[in-house]
C-alpha cells in the first residue's frame, strides 16, 4: 500500500468517527515528513450556523504552532475534494499540497447541485496562490464513508438513488430558459423591450437594435468574443423576451465579461442562474474560450448568487467593494 493510500484510510477512519457522532462524514490529516502531525473530523452545526468542516477544523488546529517552513513542506489529505472555504483556508495556512480520496463530481451524486467544472488551481495561481490537488485516492472507499452520514448507516445505493429522485424533481420544477438571437420577426419585442429598464423604442431603433447585434455576432469567431447579446426567453413562450444577455469582449475577447439585464417582473425568479449557466456552456462549448469574468453591485444580493450558484467563484472586488467573479473552463485531454 502506497502512502496516499494508508494516509487516506486514517481519513475515511475519521470521517466514520464524525458521522458516527452525529455529523457529516469528512476527516482530514496534516503529513509532514512521512508522519501524520494533525488529524481533524467534521464537527459542522448547520442548526447552529457552524461551519465546522473537517479540513477547516485542521487549519485552525495548525495555526500558529508549525513553522511556515513545515507547513509549506506537509501534504493535507482529505476524505472528500475541499470546499472553496477550505480551500481559501488551506492557503492561508500556507499548505500547497492536498489529496482528496473523493472528486467534487462523484460527490455530486450525493448534493443535490451537480459538480460543475472548475479549474481551482489555475484560479488560485491568478492569486498567486500555489496549489496542486491531487486525487482521487481509494474513491469507491470513500464514497461508502457516506453510509454512515448523521449516525444512521445507510447503503450507499440507496443515498444515491434518493438524491437521484430529488434532482429529477427539482428539474422538472425549474424554470427554463431560452437564449437564443433575434430576427426581423421580433421587431415588435425588441422595440417593447430594447434596452431593458427603459421605455420602449422606436421600430426603427428596434431594426438599428438588430442590426447592431447582428453585425456584433458575424465578427466572433472561436477563441474570439467581440459582443454577444442574445434574447431571453422562457420555453413555454419563446417569443416573449424576458430581458437580454451575453458576452461582452471590450475588455478581453478571450475572457469576456458576462452580463444579465432581465425585465423587473422575470426577477429573483431563478432565471438569472439558469443564463450564467447557459453563457458559461455557450462560452465554453461554443466558442472554446477559456473563462469568463463577471460582476455585480455590492447591494445586487440576487446578482451575486445567480453568479456563484451558476458556477462562477468570486475572486476579489473593485475599489468601491463591487464583488469580481471568473469562471475558468477546465482542460480536456
Amino acid at each position: 500500500m502506497n502512502n496516499d493510500k494508508r494516509y487516506m484510510k486514517r481519513c475515511y477512519e475519521l470521517a466514520v468517527q464524525a458521522g458516527k457522532k452525529g455529523f457529516d462524514t469528512f476527516g482530514a490529516v496534516l503529513v509532514h515528513d512521512g508522519k501524520i502531525i494533525e488529524e481533524a473530523e467534521n464537527t459542522a452545526d448547520w442548526e447552529k450556523g457552524i461551519f465546522g468542516h473537517a479540513e477547516f477544523n485542521l487549519v485552525h488546529k495548525c495555526a500558529n504552532r508549525y513553522s511556515d517552513m513545515v507547513l509549506k513542506e506537509s501534504t493535507l489529505y482529505t476524505s472528500c475534494a475541499p470546499c472553496e472555504r477550505c480551500l481559501c483556508a488551506i492557503a492561508s495556512l500556507g499548505v500547497e499540497n492536498v489529496v482528496f480520496g473523493v472528486s467534487y463530481e462523484a460527490f455530486s451524486q450525493l448534493t443535490p447541485g451537480d459538480a460543475f467544472p472548475v479549474d481551482r488551481e489555475s484560479l488560485l495561481r491568478k492569486l498567486g496562490i500555489q496549489m496542486k490537488l491531487t486525487g482521487p485516492v481509494l474513491e469507491d472507499e470513500g464514497m461508502h464513508v457516506f453510509e454512515w452520514w448523521g449516525s444512521e448507516y445507510r447503503p450507499l445505493e440507496e443515498l444515491i438513488a434518493e438524491m437521484a429522485e430529488i434532482k429529477a424533481a427539482d428539474k422538472s420544477k425549474e424554470r427554463q430558459v431560452i437564449l437564443r438571437t433575434v430576427t426581423e420577426k421580433d421587431l415588435p419585442e425588441v422595440a417593447r423591450t430594447w434596452p431593458s429598464d427603459h421605455s420602449p423604442v422606436s421600430k426603427e431603433e428596434a431594426h438599428g437594435a438588430i442590426s447592431y447585434m447582428r453585425d456584433n455576432h458575424a465578427k466572433n469567431t472561436r477563441g474570439c468574443i467581440h459582443h454577444l447579446c442574445l434574447a431571453v426567453c422562457g420555453t413555454e413562450d419563446p417569443d416573449t423576451i424576458m430581458g437580454w444577455c451575453g458576452l461582452d469582449g471590450r475588455r478581453s475577447h478571450t475572457e469576456p465579461e458576462i452580463f444579465i439585464l432581465l425585465d423587473e417582473e422575470y426577477r429573483n425568479r431563478g432565471y438569472g442562474t439558469q443564463c450564467v449557466k447557459e453563457l458559461l456552456r455557450i462560452a465554453t462549448e461554443d466558442y472554446g474560450l477559456p473563462g469568463v469574468h463577471g460582476g455585480c453591485d455590492k447591494d445586487n444580493i440576487a446578482s451575486r448568487r445567480a453568479m456563484e450558484k451558476g458556477g462562477m467563484i468570486q475572486y476579489g472586488a473593485e475599489d468601491n467593494g463591487d464583488p469580481l467573479f471568473r469562471f475558468i473552463a477546465t482542460e480536456k485531454d
